[in-house]
Order: structure tokens, then C-alpha cells, then sequence
């Protein structure tokens, strides 16, 4: 009995992935961000750069975002933040994750997606806000972050991204 149980135990760590669940269908969006990204715009009222790379993650289960904007200050870039995220496809148009960051920060992510946009709301100990990624041509994507605040949402940073060429 103990050897059945175990090998029953074991099985599903034993067989390919692609046996155990399908692959959930995604919303449109999803597969239109894939890929690497590259955007001007502003952060806090200041000339910025962007970079965004989504890519899929273990057996397209999985959607990764490594992102970086960089203020422009005296002509030349400085790296404000980096981060790395992970939203969990599901079935359905709700996505949830978690964001990293190099402020030390760890946010709670909790997606709504459509055919041509991505709404994403994080939530940390210090801080809630929303992210919008809005599909306005084949390779070009419109991203506006708002911070709630006392008095509201306030916008923060917008960028207009491109398609990286090669994607």
C-alpha cells in the first residue's frame, strides 16, 4: 500500500506537463506584448526611457516582465528602477502576480486584460497603484502608471513604446 501511494505521489512529477493540465487560452493582449520593447515618455514630470521584455515562462503558463526606466538628466540616462514580474495565465481575463524591484519592494499584481489592453493593479505595504498597457498598433504599445494617493489616482509616468527590431 505505502508503494502505491508513493508511486502515486510521484507520477505527476514524472510525467510532461503537457499531460497534466492544457495550456489555458490567453487574452489577446497577451501575445501581442510578447517580446522586447523599448519607449520615451515621462517619470515624475521628467524626460525618461524605458525598456520592457515579456516573454513566456514555463510551458506558457507563466508571464514574464523584466522592466527598467532610466531619467534623463543632463543629456544622459540614469537607472531609476529595475524589475522583474510574474502574472500566472489562466483561463480566464484575470491574471495575478507578484513584482520585484530594486527599492527592495515585493507587489501584489492583479490584472485585467481585453483584446488590446492590460490593466494591471499593484499593491505593497507602502504604496497601490495601476499600470495600463494599451496596444495601439501592431508594435506599438501606450503605458500610463498612476499612484492612489489621499486625493485620488495621480498619474506618475507614460511612455510610448516600440517593438524592438529582430521582434
Amino acid at each position: 500500500m505505502f508503494r502505491f501511494a508513493l508511486t502515486m505521489g510521484l507520477l505527476p512529477l514524472l510525467l510532461p506537463s503537457d499531460v497534466s493540465r492544457p495550456v489555458p487560452a490567453v487574452p489577446d493582449v497577451i501575445p501581442q506584448l510578447i517580446g522586447q520593447w523599448e519607449g520615451e515618455g515621462e517619470l515624475f514630470g521628467q524626460p525618461a526611457t524605458f525598456s520592457m521584455v515579456w516573454e513566456w515562462e514555463l510551458d506558457q503558463r507563466f508571464v514574464r516582465l523584466t522592466f527598467e526606466n532610466r531619467l534623463i538628466e543632463n543629456g544622459q540616462p540614469r537607472t531609476v528602477l529595475r524589475a522583474i514580474a510574474h502574472y500566472r495565465v489562466t483561463d480566464s481575463d484575470q491574471l495575478h502576480g507578484t513584482w520585484f524591484d530594486t527599492r527592495g519592494e515585493i507587489l501584489e499584481l492583479k490584472a485585467t486584460a481585453t483584446d488590446s489592453t492590460l490593466v494591471t493593479h499593484w499593491f505593497g505595504e507602502t504604496e497601490q497603484g495601476r499600470t495600463t498597457y494599451h496596444m495601439t498598433g501592431e508594435d506599438t504599445v501606450e503605458v500610463h502608471d498612476d499612484v492612489l494617493g489621499n486625493e485620488g489616482w495621480r498619474p506618475f509616468g507614460k511612455a510610448s513604446y516600440r517593438q524592438a527590431e529582430g521582434d
